[in-house]
C-alpha cells in the first residue's frame, strides 16, 4: 500500500503555516512554493509574523521553526537578518530563564543569517556569553553549540570581550566545554594557552 501523498495548499494567512515535519515531506516544488508563501506573508505582515511566533513559540514550536527556517532560506540574504537576529535572542532568553534550553534549541536552530555584523547580532553574542556563564553544564555546552554561527575572525578580532570569555572557558570545570572552546579558538585563529595533556587524552577515551 503506498503511503499518502500530502497534498499542498498555499499559505495566505498564519493558520495555513505547515510544520517542519510537514515540509519535509512535499515534494520539491511544492516545498519551494512554501517557504515563498512564507516571504511573502513576511513582507506583508511582519508584525503578524513576529507575533505568531511569540505566541506559538511552545504550543506549535514546529510551525514556527518552519517560519525561522523559510526566512532563512531567503535568497536576499540580509533581508531578514536583523528580525531573525531579535528572535534568537528573544528565544534564547526565554530559553535560559525559563529552563527550556532542550526544547527551544530546536527551533533556535533553524536560525541563520549572513549577516554577523550588526547590533542586533551583537545582542545575540551578549546573550550567548550568558548562556556560557550558567551553572548547568549542558546549557553552557550548547551556547558553545550556537556560538559559530554568530562569530568569525572578524568579529573576535573586534570584539575582546568575546576572546576573554572564550579563553575564561578553557578553565571550565566540564573538559568538553575547555576541549569545543579550544577547537572554536582555534578555527578562528585565535592565540589560547594550550591544553593539558590530561584533556588531550580525555578527547580519545571518550570519542
Amino acid at each position: 500500500m503506498s503511503e499518502k501523498k500530502i497534498i499542498y495548499k498555499p499559505i495566505y494567512d498564519f493558520d495555513q503555516i505547515i510544520t517542519l515535519d510537514e515540509y519535509y515531506e512535499l515534494e520539491y516544488e511544492e516545498s519551494e512554493e512554501a517557504i515563498k508563501d512564507i516571504q511573502k506573508l513576511a513582507v506583508k505582515d511582519l508584525d503578524g509574523i513576529k507575533r505568531f511566533c511569540e505566541n506559538q513559540i511552545f504550543n506549535q514550536s514546529d510551525k514556527v521553526s518552519f517560519v525561522y527556517y523559510s526566512l532563512s532560506e531567503d535568497e536576499e540574504i540580509d533581508k531578514w537578518a536583523d528580525f531573525l537576529s531579535d528572535e534568537f535572542n528573544r528565544v534564547y532568553q526565554i530559553a535560559l530563564n525559563q529552563n527550556k534550553i532542550k526544547e527551544l534549541s530546536p527551533v533556535l536552530t533553524e536560525i541563520l543569517v549572513e549577516n554577523i555584523t550588526s547590533y542586533n547580532a551583537d545582542r545575540v553574542r551578549e546573550t550567548l556569553l550568558k548562556g556560557l556563564d550558567h551553572k548547568n553544564v549542558e546549557t553552557r555546552f550548547n551556547a558553545l553549540e550556537f556560538l559559530p554561527d554568530w562569530i568569525d575572525e572578524q568579529v573576535l578580532k573586534s570584539n575582546p570581550t568575546i576572546v576573554s570569555k572564550l579563553r575564561q572557558k578553557l578553565k571550565d570545570p566540564e573538559w568538553k566545554i575547555r576541549w569545543e572552546t579550544s577547537k572554536l579558538l582555534e578555527q578562528n585563529k585565535i592565540a589560547f594557552e594550550s591544553l593539558s595533556t590530561l584533556d588531550k587524552l580525555r578527547r580519545f577515551i571518550n570519542s
